[in-house]
């Protein structure tokens, strides 16, 4: 009786949050005229759009558990429409991105979800030291994130026609080449505005949820993690691939892969507890259950520091990068990278070993930055296989000795600043 009372509180407070998406349904049917668009394909998307979140938000109020989500799927929809119809107005990618963005805020992200309890407690996992899911630990994940999505929305405003130039401040007209190379062109939609769709999703899914996600909401961490991870090492590759691909680099991509790869680095930690729990409810025969619903496994305990946000300034900086050390061994395995990166334009060698240096060395400094979260620290051995690519590649260069030289001795060192584990800050029941 309590728990349904609980509920029944929490489900009255959520009811404004659709007055908001019903101002939107509104917005997006009457104001497609007002912003001078004229392209028909757009006019009609919006106001298909604005009935749908208007019949939806009247359903929500009503209490319907399913019309919340259908808002929040026109709202990626809308993100998507610029995209699919190459708007040729700048006004229209602005107003369905944004009115988009605002219909899955106020339709899944803040309001709880129906029949479902977020609670504040039970925060820390078992044998943990720390809370995984809290906002202090959420916090950078979310500015890069948006970092990210600005930087991908200029180049998609680029693709789109609606700027003329794009600044790059390291590789002049490098940005330039990149999003209009032949292979962003194979596309059917701008591929810098997909990322930017990418970026707005994980912003969003790291706002959703309290300081418990982790077990309230096994398929929320799910979700967002798969974003972030695989999604965002595919991007990151994708990078360290332009100059073999396209032969340019671009600041812009690579500013959005540096912000997704600090991202995965702390957002490894919460996927390493939701695995846990999601292992023992296996074992336990309530996999399904636990995914869905949530769970209070035993042995989670309160995070004492989880009402004060923010903290003050040094308890933030430090509370943010918790669960991520800073190994000087690992630091001198990426800047070791970074030499082969460079090697080529410091020795003046070309060809295989060029191409080579150029992506394995990306490849170690992205294992190295990995590996500085605590859970992850085993990724360091990667290391291992990408320097005997390296020492491979330089014996069959065919290049001068003493440049053969240094490569390996590069190599050797990248061996062995691999190699140790280094101390960790923090326990993770195992």
């Amino acid at each position: 009786m309590l728990k349904k009372n609980l509920l029944a509180k929490e489900e009255q407070k959520r009811l404004w949050y659709f007055l908001v998406t019903l101002f939107m349904g509104f917005w997006l049917l009457f104001t497609v005229d007002m912003l001078g668009i004229d392209q028909p394909e757009i006019i009609y998307s919006d106001r298909i759009c604005g009935g749908l979140v208007i019949l939806f938000s009247l359903f929500s109020l009503k209490g319907s558990a399913i019309s919340p989500w259908v808002i929040a799927f026109v709202g990626v929809y809308l993100q998507l429409a610029p995209m699919l119809f190459w708007a040729k107005d700048p006004q229209a990618y602005l107003n369905d991105t944004v009115s988009g963005i605002i219909c899955i805020l106020f339709a899944l992200i803040f309001p709880g979800i129906k029949g479902i309890q977020d609670e504040d407690k039970g925060q820390i996992p078992k044998d943990w030291s720390y809370n995984p899911s809290s906002w202090v630990q959420r916090f950078p994940i979310l500015v890069f994130g948006t970092i990210g999505w600005f930087a991908a929305r200029l180049m998609c405003a680029y693709q789109l026609g609606y700027i003329n130039s794009i600044w790059d401040p390291f590789f002049v007209d490098g940005t330039e080449k990149v999003i209009t190379s032949n292979v962003s062109k194979a596309f059917p939609l701008p591929d810098a505005g997909l990322g930017a769709l990418a970026y707005s999703l994980e912003v969003l899914l790291g706002l959703k949820g309290r300081t418990a996600r982790w077990r309230t909401m096994p398929w929320l961490v799910v979700g967002f993690s798969f974003l972030v991870v695989p999604l965002g090492l595919v991007s990151i590759v994708l990078v360290i691939l332009q100059p073999l691909i396209v032969g340019a680099w671009c600041s812009l991509c690579l500013l959005a892969a540096f912000c997704m790869l600090l991202m995965c680095t702390l957002t490894l930690d919460e996927v390493v507890a939701v695995t846990q729990l999601l292992m023992r409810a296996y074992k336990e025969g309530h996999f399904l259950k636990t995914f869905f619903k949530g769970t209070f496994p035993d042995g989670a305990t309160d995070d004492p520091d989880a009402d004060k946000f923010p903290p003050p300034f040094k308890e933030f900086c430090l509370g943010m990068l918790r669960g991520v050390t800073f190994q000087p061994y690992l630091i001198g395995a990426a800047l070791v990278g970074a030499f082969f990166m460079f090697a080529p334009f410091l020795f003046q060698f070309e060809g295989m070993l060029s191409n080579f240096s150029h992506t394995f060395g990306a490849l170690v400094i992205v294992v190295s930055i990995l590996s500085m979260a605590e859970v992850a620290r085993s990724v360091r051995k990667c290391n291992y296989a990408l320097a005997l690519i390296l020492a491979i590649g330089t014996l069959w260069s065919g290049i001068d000795l003493i440049t053969m030289g240094i490569l390996l001795l590069g190599c050797i060192g990248l061996v062995f600043l691999s190699f140790p584990v280094g101390k960790l800050k923090e326990s993770y029941g195992f």
